[in-house]
């Protein structure tokens, strides 16, 4: 299969598991907030937060090693892969048994931590149960299922989101149906947990033998060709800054909320967080193989055919971006008060919904420039990186004591605008493509006038009343279905008109449309 065929089957099976998951995350948040209350569906994502900042143990080792694998699964290497996903196996093993170290020591921490909760009748041994119920599922990403970054790296990722979603959602139907129906509490929630952690491990390894029958990796082997491999180990340092960087940007926020308001805060911030979420998972997870597309592009070292694709990517990203964006602002408020129960949510403010609205923008539109920094193994800024985190906390912090919940955003939105929008653009045109980066700025104020001149027109448009009033599911739905389309349109033809990148990527999606149309005739 070509790179072209590899990306529109990873698209195919994003997309469909990421309707049935996005429905069944709505749906079923709704039942484990009946449930489980504000502060046990707090608690989770809070426990899961600190989970995250110990996964900072992998110092990117995982995507050192998928730079180094493109060359070899282009010239179709097969020793030298066995030997780097071995290598692979044999760091994340050390990496494992660093993680659950690290674990223990920091359980002895939990009373502290959760020392207000504990003093409001919240049981310290269900606080210990959540914390290693989701210790022990990321171990095992650690220990088993390392070999799904050769799928990734190799464009099937398509097979790990298969598996992957039907687990989730076995486990997730089978949550509800003992919290709803059976009476079972939140210990049987977390032992789902682990369950399904196994099930999907075993089932991966399963595939991985199918797809890669002639793979005879083993951490053992790993062990042994550590000298010969120097080179993943130079990038390793430099990624790991990254890593903390990442880490602040989509953890910290919920940690800060969590200490310094409450885990109630949490959960009615998680409530807009989530849907934010979902929306950037799903862009990523239905383009992530073209990330490894644009890693075997730049291998290949085609100048002409890297400019167009990030020209491509690039003006994809703003046109998903703003109309995403556009949707978001006018649609959330609406969808939360017919979603939860009255006691389960509190509406922000359409300031705050509108800082909200830009981390959604930023963290869509600045995919291209990280893919092709992947790609070119760009991690050599990294001051870069632990500015961006300082500067991420320290503002988060002040300003969530001052203002609550606005002051994290506050801090997430200064942060990866300065470095995502203007740091990263002008270090991959330097480091990565070795021009002026003046045509980026350029268009990138071109784009910033059509997706702003769109808002305006199309929020005078929707203002009017001429579509049903959101206070029922029905008047939502068409509210959904027209609000994005026609911010969509009205923007797709106005940068179609304006830049080329869209022109070329339009004609690439027409492409793609017209080859699956004569293939299925045939």
């Amino acid at each position: 299969m070509s790179r072209v065929s590899y990306s529109i089957k990873n698209v195919k099976v994003s997309l469909t598991f990421y309707m049935l998951v996005l429905l069944l995350n709505f749906f079923s948040r709704r039942i484990f907030l009946e449930t489980l209350g504000n502060d046990l569906v707090g608690l989770s994502e809070t426990v899961m937060g600190y989970i995250g900042f110990l996964n900072l143990a992998e110092m990117g080792i995982p995507v050192a090693i998928a730079n180094v694998l493109y060359a070899p699964l282009f010239r179709d290497d097969r020793e030298r892969v066995r030997e780097l996903v071995s290598l692979l196996g044999w760091l994340l093993r050390l990496v494992g048994i660093l993680i659950a170290a690290a674990g223990l020591v920091f359980a002895v921490f939990i009373p502290w931590i959760f020392a207000r909760e504990i003093a409001a009748g919240l049981d310290v041994g269900v606080i210990y149960a959540a914390y290693f119920t989701f210790l022990t599922t990321t171990l095992l990403s650690y220990l088993v299922n390392y070999k799904q970054n050769l799928l990734v790296a190799d464009q099937k990722g398509y097979e790990v989101a298969r598996v992957f979603n039907l687990c989730l959602i076995a486990k997730v139907l089978l949550q509800m149906a003992l919290l709803k129906w059976a009476g079972a509490g939140y210990l049987s929630w977390l032992l789902l947990e682990v369950v399904f952690g196994v099930v999907f491990a075993v089932w991966l390894e399963a595939v991985m033998r199918r797809v890669y029958p002639w793979l005879r990796s083993s951490p053992r082997l790993g062990r042994g060709v550590v000298r010969k491999y120097r080179e993943v180990f130079a990038g390793v340092k430099r990624i790991f800054s990254h890593r903390i960087a990442g880490f602040v940007l989509t953890q910290s926020d919920k940690l800060v909320v969590a200490q310094t308001l409450s885990l109630t805060a949490v959960t009615f911030y998680t409530n807009y967080s989530l849907i934010i979420n979902r929306v950037t998972a799903f862009i990523t997870a239905t383009l992530q193989n073209s990330y490894a597309g644009v890693g075997n592009l730049v291998a290949e070292g085609d100048r002409g055919k890297i400019k167009l694709v990030f020209w491509q990517f690039n003006a994809m990203y703003f046109w998903l971006g703003g109309t995403l964006a556009f949707g978001f602002y006018m649609l959330v408020n609406p969808f939360i008060a017919l979603w939860l129960p009255p006691d389960r949510y509190e509406l922000f403010s359409g300031l705050i919904v509108l800082m909200l609205v830009g981390t959604l923008f930023v963290g869509l539109v600045r995919q291209t420039v990280q893919y092709f920094l992947n790609a070119y193994g760009l991690y050599h800024d990294v001051w870069a990186a632990w500015t961006e985190a300082g500067l991420n906390v320290a503002v988060s912090v002040w300003a969530c004591l001052h203002y609550g919940v606005a002051g994290v955003i506050v801090g997430k939105l200064l942060s990866t605008g300065l470095f995502m929008l203007l740091w990263k653009p002008y270090f991959l045109y330097r480091r990565g493509f070795k021009e002026s980066s003046a045509e980026y700025w350029l268009t990138l104020a071109k784009y910033f006038v059509l997706i702003a001149g769109t808002w305006l027109l199309v929020g005078w448009v929707v203002g009017l009343g001429w579509l049903p009033p959101m206070t029922t599911w029905g008047g939502w739905a068409v509210n959904a279905l027209a609000v994005p389309l026609l911010y969509g349109l009205v923007c797709g033809g106005a940068m179609y008109a304006g830049s080329e990148g869209m022109r070329c990527f339009v004609r690439l999606a027409a492409g793609l449309v017209r080859g699956a149309v004569a293939k299925r005739r045939r």
